[in-house]
């Protein structure tokens, strides 16, 4: 919760995110073999600190996390920002607008075994999220990336010469871009 600090006076909702982000990623590392539902269990250890000992930290870290939860989750979060709210203050970037995506490009290696997706996002820090995909005795999220806006039509050129040809296509679907990897076609 400590860390939470660094958020607090942040001014990028970019940053913010990547924070939550991390966390939640940490989480994922952390947990046990089985485990189905750690960013659950992360959501609720941060909201049970953040409610015992009220403070603008404890606020902004159940803020940032409110902005990339599962909808799922958002009751619970909201809730416990709705009672924080009313006696620390709130941080600037609580109310500003989430990321839009707006164009998506997707990369399959020959063999369907590494998928690489590119989201690109508009708002206040335009940026793309690259997510490279193992699928290769199930689903496993190798990489994620937070690049500059336009990084999928330099894909191309950044693979090494003796590489897998892996071309990074434009998604003409939204439901094929943000059902990944599951529900997106080759005629997507």
């Amino acid at each position: 919760m400590r860390d939470a600090v660094t958020i607090v006076s942040e001014d990028s909702v970019l940053e913010v995110e990547r924070w939550a982000s991390g966390w939640l990623g940490a989480a994922w590392s952390t947990a046990g073999l089985g485990e189905r539902e750690p960013e659950q269990m992360f959501h609720l250890e941060v909201v049970g600190r953040a409610s015992t000992r009220p403070s603008p930290h404890g606020l902004a870290a159940v803020a940032a996390l409110r902005r990339v939860a599962a909808p799922g989750e958002w009751s619970m979060l909201d809730g416990t920002l709705e009672i924080l709210s009313e006696s620390q203050p709130v941080p600037q970037w609580l109310e500003a607008a989430a990321f839009t995506p707006v164009r998506a490009w997707r990369a399959l290696d020959v063999w369907d075994s590494e998928h690489v997706l590119f989201v690109e996002f508009a708002g206040q820090t335009p940026h793309t999220l690259m997510a490279q995909i193992s699928l290769a005795g199930g689903v496993l999220v190798d990489k994620l990336a937070v690049l500059q806006p336009g990084a999928a039509e330099t894909w191309d050129r950044l693979r090494e010469p003796g590489e897998v040809p892996m071309t990074a296509v434009e998604c003409r679907s939204k439901p094929c871009w943000r059902n990944w990897p599951t529900r997106c076609g080759p005629q997507t």
